[in-house]
């Protein structure tokens, strides 16, 4: 009866380690799938175009932004296809919806209010997939709940002390 006691336990114990550590395997894997998902626009050319994104006026036609942004135009598409190649990664759960928000939830609402006309015209010119994952993300970003996102982060974690505070001053305030 003892040795039968013992063995359950070590089974429990067993079965438990194997858990933590199938829980720590996964945040590691978050962790890396983060740093990969800060690489590819995080380089001064993405910040270029992004600024040069900022500063267009929502609503222009694809004449209009060819127009205004001449050679840049292609820079600017490759910026699109970078968000619409994580799309596909975040609907499959490689990386967390909230970890996407919090690197380029700005980003990709900003890339698709300023091209969404250019988009819905080469779709509507024969192109009715072009930036489909970009508008997803988008729509997903909208629909987050208002709040943390929202408030920049030297606001947001003004009281942080260490990393045990993230979860607290991460939650979107209602």
């Amino acid at each position: 009866m003892a040795l039968q006691l013992i063995q359950t336990l070590a089974v429990v114990i067993g079965v438990a380690f194997g858990l933590a550590q199938l829980r720590q395997l996964s945040h590691q894997r978050e962790v890396q799938a983060g740093l990969q998902l800060l690489a590819p626009l995080q380089t001064p050319d993405s910040a270029e175009t992004m600024l040069l994104i900022h500063g267009l006026p929502e609503n222009l036609t694809g004449a209009e932004l060819r127009q205004r942004l001449g050679e840049k135009f292609r820079g600017t598409l490759a910026t699109l296809a970078l968000f619409e190649s994580l799309g596909p990664i975040v609907a499959r759960g490689h990386v967390p919806i909230e970890m996407y928000a919090e690197f380029y939830r700005g980003p990709t609402l900003l890339c698709w209010r300023k091209f969404r006309r250019y988009i819905e015209e080469e779709r509507q010119g024969g192109w009715p997939m072009l930036f489909e994952w970009l508008q997803w993300l988008a729509e997903r970003m909208e629909a987050l709940p208002q709040g943390g996102n929202d408030i920049p982060a030297h606001q947001r974690f003004s009281s942080w002390k260490s990393s045990k505070d993230y979860p607290r001053l991460s939650i979107p305030r209602q």
